[in-house]
């Protein structure tokens, strides 16, 4: 793996998440470009280290944006180790299984928001929230899965699966 450009794109995923889609405010509804580079990586590298990426970006974007500290950290870390369950399963290269674990994924972190919202009370209504925030913010989450999971695969890990495919041609 490329650690420089995983690296590179981690913090452009940084920007995107907690500042440009905060700039075009649509009502809102934006996908959470984090969690779904941590699906993506989850289902690539495996539990471990996703739930480490996704536990220092969640940290350091609830330093920087967030009230409450440790709540992102925490669903970002929950998300990548159970992300790292399709880790080397013969279903896990199959671009479905990224994109709706990510809308998944957007979609119980939005929940576990709105019950922390409720818990410092906040009295938003379920139904608005859920068909003018969380839905739409699921399904563009898993939209950007897609994209990024395909991006992943090509950029960071293809050269990977050549070396080990020679390895075991000249074995």
């Amino acid at each position: 793996m490329r650690k420089w450009l995983l690296v590179v794109f981690l913090i452009l995923g940084f920007y995107l998440d907690n500042t440009f889609f905060n700039l075009i405010n649509l009502y809102g509804i934006r996908p959470d470009i984090e969690l779904a580079m941590i699906v993506s990586l989850g289902v690539l590298i495996g539990s471990g280290p996703a739930g480490a990426i996704g536990f220092g970006l969640g940290l350091l974007a609830d330093i920087f944006f967030n009230k409450i500290v440790g709540l992102t950290a925490l669903t970002y870390m929950l998300t990548g180790v159970f992300a790292g369950f399709f880790y080397r399963k013969f279903y896990a290269d199959n671009i479905i299984i990224p994109t709706v674990t990510a809308a998944i994924a957007a979609f119980l972190k939005a929940h576990v928001f709105f019950i922390a919202a409720l818990i410092a009370g906040a009295k938003p209504s379920y139904l608005l929230t859920l068909a003018a925030h969380i839905l739409p913010c699921a399904l563009l989450t898993g939209g950007a899965g897609t994209l990024i999971h395909l991006i992943f695969k090509k950029a960071l890990f293809r050269p990977l699966w050549r070396q080990a495919a020679l390895k075991l041609e000249k074995e």
